[in-house]
């Protein structure tokens, strides 16, 4: 391909069109073998390329996942000895649980795929036209015919795809300008030259950057790859050494770097095998102008984003000749639309056009780019199975996808109950349209599929323990947990964000772009994609209209809700909220069937933080301990009341889903009952916190949060996302600033916030002014475990505190249980009731299925806090014994 970026096309040939790209060894083979015959150099290239990352992985595997351990200790600061002594360890494990030789016969088949991909390398940088394919077959068949001989798991071993040519724009002509620059700057063409691809994205780049190498006249050039943070092959060592005893250089190429970490472990890994530090040279296509600073001691040869070859495929003469040759007739007219550019980030390429069609129509077109080769083909294979749903496509040419543009201002802000039909529609057409002859996402333990990451979630709970439990006992749970029996390649956007409403009907955009995209999250279970569309949805009537139009059992649907929550937090959207609210619905559904309020029992009053919320998945979350709780006091006649420094919207979510008579919120500003809201907070209170609001808002290093309108609650953000309350003396100042309206107002320091409270109400306050809405004259029952709380404990008739209670409730002469958190709150409910929550006929729960008990084991790991976290994984290991038999 000698010619300058986008100039002709990358393949013109019948096209392979995939649509289930996590293909495995055997049909990456047969595949190639086909794309040989078809004289297809692009896709035979990628084909090879996959068949050698394949079985480079399984030479390579993480024995016993102690590499991801490694990995995640060095991610959270743990000193270097021990991450790199678990590498150690883990090679150790490899060598000692792999047969010698299969192992033998693995690398003789990888070394006969390479042979081959490096020679479909070079006519893919050179002249395609002049391609070996009769060779290039023989090959092929040959690789067919000694699969039998490999490893059953091997042959049957998925491959990854690479971010460069399916979720990035790169394209070979881009390996080509980095081969040149670095043949620019060291042009000794007899010194070798090693270029070693970073796994996964470089086993696609390297041989690439080798094969323009090999053509610009150097004589001695090597291909091979690295995973992170796996230490160098003997072989591989003794090549690097050599090379750079011999006067070359270690080149080490990826796709665009974010941190550059992956990069940065490879080099340093070249350089523990003997190399010299200025023997190597990175090879970085770039989205900015410079690397990440973690690279920055390395010599680099660099290609920022605006000159990749991708943005020649989206200027207007190169989409004119796109345009009329997947139409068939030349277009009249193209003129791209102003200000809806190509795109920058970590995402596709884009440009909008305004086009004069043969037929006179003019439309406007947005051009994006979709991958490489049948990696990027793939929208096709998703345009034609669910056609009805999406703006019209014109076709696929040299990684560009053509598509109708749609107006911003029809984006979809909000759905309701009507649109579920539509919203679910699309989901089930896509599921019968696109099936999948297997889940291939169960076998991807390590590459975080969707089930791998909710159990990454629900880890959380276990604290510490999580990283060992995880692997070892929760995967197994949630994978069965995340069987489907009809597995289909599912969208994996489909949030309201991805939809735009017609003047008939709703359209799905981005509908090829993350079902197999460098963000991991592989499922083939659709479940996923209908939790998806809201996840944590502030309306249960949408929730319940989505579940309707396509049935689908509640603890998948919780799970995967969990994970798109997990991956939107992922992109820095807040979404503790709707992880609380997604947790609610579940254990509504399945905690608090036949069940309601009295119209006229005794009033119990309970906290939420601390006492029936934990935070242990990020998101406050009442554990089904604390439902149980509030199900047998609803059973037993009681109205029990939430009372809370949490706002309104909160109390509100809260006292739908489980039932509850009314609450507090904002510590005694606001209480809700019957629906409506009603403020406490007199007029002098009202303009202090006002006053407090304004001055905190001018404040750059103070973050308010909007939720809270009748007090202030600010904090300061912490490292990793974490909350922090305000320093004691930026109170201080703050109080000083609000001068007389100071008086009126109280402080409350948590450990992740500072709220400020009208002086005049408190838990108490708003507790009587509830209490008389509900017609009580006492109330009968209340628990609590801070300071905050006792004002509502000392209008309690009996009160009680959890084992976690703090100094202040100590002090009062409440009685304070033995048991923590919510297994406080239930043993202080047992007192009530006279016996353990859920344990007599009137309000155990309904009878659950396997599966129903088993979620609800793991989402009551945090129910007494640290202490009870012994017992919580002994209830585990239960439920996995039970599971297996």
């Amino acid at each position: 391909m000698r010619h300058s970026h986008g100039e002709k096309p990358i393949f013109d040939g019948d096209p392979l069109v995939v649509a289930d790209l996590l293909s495995d060894l055997t049909e990456i083979v047969h595949r190639l073998i086909d794309r040989v015959a078809a004289q297809d150099v692009l896709d035979a290239y990628l084909l090879a390329a996959a068949a050698v990352q394949i079985v480079e992985d399984h030479l390579q595997r993480d024995a016993f996942a102690v590499h991801r351990a490694a990995s995640y200790l060095r991610d959270r600061g743990t000193a270097a000895v021990v991450p790199d002594l678990l590498g150690k360890i883990a090679t150790a494990l490899e060598i000692a649980t792999s047969s010698r030789a299969a192992e033998r016969r693995a690398v003789r088949w990888r070394d006969t795929a390479a042979i081959l991909r490096d020679a479909v390398a070079l006519q893919v940088v050179t002249d395609p036209s002049e391609a070996a394919f009769d060779s290039w077959a023989t090959a092929a068949v040959r690789l067919r015919g000694s699969l039998p001989s490999l490893d059953r798991n091997l042959a049957g071993a998925v491959l990854r795809i690479p971010s460069c040519f399916r979720s990035f724009d790169q394209e070979p002509a881009d390996m080509v300008a980095l081969a040149t620059r670095l043949r620019l700057r060291y042009s000794d063409r007899g010194r070798p030259i090693v270029v070693l691809g970073v796994r996964t994205s470089g086993n696609y780049l390297a041989p690439l950057v080798a094969a323009a190498l090999r053509d610009a006249g150097f004589r001695e050039v090597h291909a091979e790859t690295v995973r992170p943070g796996h230490r160098l092959r003997p072989p591989l060592r003794a090549l690097v050494r050599s090379a750079s005893w011999r006067g070359g250089r270690i080149a080490v190429v990826d796709d665009p770097p974010e941190t550059g970490q992956s990069v940065a472990d490879v080099a340093s890994a070249v350089c523990r095998a003997g190399v010299p530090e200025s023997a190597v040279t990175l090879l970085l296509p770039l989205f900015s102008d410079t690397p990440p600073a973690t690279l920055g001691r390395y010599d680099s040869v660099t290609l920022p984003y605006r000159e990749w070859a991708i943005h020649d495929r989206l200027e207007t003469e190169a989409v004119v000749r796109s345009m009329s040759a997947l139409l068939g007739r030349p277009v009249h007219s193209v003129s791209p639309v102003p200000q809806t550019g190509v795109s920058r980030g970590r995402e596709h390429a884009r440009a909008v056009f305004d086009v004069g069609l043969p037929d006179g129509e003019p439309r406007r077109i947005v051009a994006a780019g979709a991958g490489l080769g049948f990696f990027g083909r793939h929208a096709l294979a998703v345009a034609h199975a669910v056609s009805d749903h999406l703006p019209r496509t014109y076709g696929f040419l040299d990684g560009i996808v053509f598509r109708d543009w749609l107006p911003t201002e029809q984006r979809l802000r909000a759905a309701g109950p009507a649109d579920a039909e539509r919203l679910a529609g699309y989901v089930r057409d896509r599921a019968a349209a696109l099936p999948a002859g297997a889940d291939h996402a169960a076998g991807l333990a390590g590459r975080q599929p969707a089930w791998e990451a909710a159990s990454r979630v629900l880890q959380r709970s276990y604290g510490r323990a999580g990283v060992v439990l995880r692997p070892v006992l929760l995967d197994p749970l949630i994978r069965r947990l995340c069987e489907v029996a009809e597995p289909s390649v599912v969208d994996g956007a489909t949030g309201l964000d991805h939809w735009f409403r017609g003047a008939t009907r709703l359209y799905k955009v981005d509908a090829d772009v993350r079902d197999f995209a460098n963000t991991d999250l592989a499922c083939y279970d659709p479940a996923y994609d209908l939790a998806g569309i809201d996840p944590g949805s502030a309306d249960p009537a949408f929730a319940e209209s989505l579940r309707r139009e396509m049935p689908c059992d509640p603890e998948r649907f919780l799970l995967y809700e969990l994970v798109h929550l997990w991956d939107r937090e992922r992109e820095g959207r807040p979404v503790h909220r709707a992880g609380a609210r997604a947790v609610q619905h579940y254990l509504r559904e399945v905690l608090f069937a036949g069940v309601h309020a009295a119209e006229d029992g005794a009033v119990c009053a309970l906290d939420v933080d601390g006492v029936l919320e934990s935070d242990a998945l990020g998101f406050a979350m009442a554990t089904p301990t604390a439902a149980l709780t509030l199900r047998a006091l609803l059973a037993h006649g009681f109205r029990p009341v939430l009372v809370t420094g949490r706002c309104l919207d909160e109390v509100r979510e809260r006292c739908t889903s489980y039932g509850l008579a009314g609450g507090v919120a904002e510590y005694g500003s606001v209480v809700f009952h019957d629906g409506a809201a009603h403020d406490l907070v007199p007029r002098q209170g009202v303009d202090a916190v006002a006053r407090v609001r304004e001055i905190l808002a001018a404040r750059t290093d103070v973050v308010l949060d909007a939720d809270y309108r009748r007090i202030v609650r600010a904090y300061r953000r912490g490292s990793g996302g974490f909350h922090r309350a305000l320093p004691a003396a930026a109170v201080e100042r703050v109080l000083e600033q609000a001068g007389g309206a100071a008086s009126h107002l109280r402080v409350v320091a948590g450990d992740g916030q500072t709220d400020f409270v009208a002086a005049a109400v408190d838990k108490g306050t708003g507790l009587a002014a509830l209490t008389a809405r509900l017609g009580a004259d006492a109330v009968a029952w209340a628990v609590g475990d801070t300071a905050a709380d006792l004002p509502m404990l000392e209008a309690a008739t009996v009160a009680y505190a959890p084992g976690n209670a703090d100094e202040q409730v100590r002090a009062s002469g409440v009685p304070v249980l033995r048991r923590r958190y919510a297994a406080g709150a239930a043993q202080a409910a047992a007192l009530l009731i006279g016996h353990r929550p859920g344990a007599c006929e009137r309000c155990r729960p309904p009878a659950h299925t396997a599966r129903t008990r088993t979620l609800l084991t793991l989402l009551d790991a945090s129910n007494a806090g640290a202490r009870g976290l012994p017992v919580a994984v002994v209830r585990c290991l239960s439920r996995a014994a039970v599971s297996t038999e």
